[in-house]
């Protein structure tokens, strides 16, 4: 097994080795469809001697990867050579156990060991669910951005650690791009903001929910349910498919998700540190 930076030539063979599994490898499928002048410095493959591709990995501080046992095996091989120690390794969980059962012993203490994250998908219009209240439900503006920065900074610290008051630059400028594209919605309540969500990774099957928060002072109410499911709706006109996962002890989460309509399709596994 060969590892290789992946080519211009090779994204056509990318896409179909991860089109056969698109909730499990959106993210990956996102960057090879939407970013191919990154491509080359981004994604490594895994290939037999006589050059079939096998796998295919993000070599960057979130590590994320597809493939089969024999490609795990040889990106656990190459990247425990890597200088820098990666933030978050997250795949379907199948493959990170294998990957870290070869790699722990190179690694660190993980801040986190996340063993099962349920994926969902929705493929049809969300469960009508009753208004709760006059929810003002759209897409974030920039105006916004400074208040939706901090909640997500929050939702951040709570499940990967770090700061809710020092943010980060770089993150927020990811966040206002974000914002400025119209991926970010949010809903108010007589001017309250209180659930935000947004589009994160995208492909020609489905678009991944990410960031889905409801401020803990307005938990309990029926919010997010109303206001997940104007999203879901509007976004399905946008996207064919959307899909999410979810820590398997968010039984909150999990339920509200399954209410609207969501089904289990798979499951990732995350290491943090």
């Amino acid at each position: 097994m060969r590892l290789k930076t992946l080519d211009a030539a090779s994204v056509a063979a990318a896409i179909a080795l991860l089109e056969a599994a698109p909730y499990d490898n959106v993210y990956l499928q996102w960057l090879v469809e939407s970013a191919p002048n990154r491509v080359g410095e981004r994604i490594v493959a895994a290939r037999d001697h006589d050059g079939t591709l096998r796998g295919l990995a993000h070599d960057a501080p979130n590590i994320v990867f597809a493939g089969d046992g024999d490609a795990i095996d040889a990106f656990a091989r190459g990247f425990t050579r890597r200088v820098a120690l990666p933030r978050m390794i997250v795949a379907p969980r199948p493959l990170v156990e294998r990957f870290w059962k070869k790699v722990r012993r190179h690694m660190p203490q993980p801040w986190a060991i996340r063993s099962s994250q349920p994926v969902y998908a929705l493929e049809r219009q969300p469960t009508e669910t009753p208004a709760s209240g006059a929810l003002d439900v759209a897409r974030v503006t920039l105006d916004e951005a400074d208040e939706v920065v901090r909640h997500a900074a929050r939702m951040a610290a709570g499940e990967l650690g770090g700061e809710t008051e020092n943010i980060d630059q770089g993150y927020r400028r990811r966040l206002e791009a974000n914002i400025a594209a119209g991926g970010f919605w949010r809903a108010r309540l007589d001017g309250r903001l209180v659930f935000q969500c947004y589009v994160g990774p995208a492909t020609r099957a489905t678009a991944q929910l990410q960031g889905i928060w409801t401020p803990p002072e307005f938990r309990r109410r029926g919010y997010a349910t109303h206001a997940l499911g104007a999203v879901c709706r509007a976004l399905l006109d946008e996207y064919p498919t959307l899909s999410l996962y979810v820590n398997d002890f968010n039984r909150t989460a999990i339920a509200l998700y399954e209410r609207l309509g969501f089904s289990r399709v798979g499951e990732f596994a995350s290491i943090v540190f």
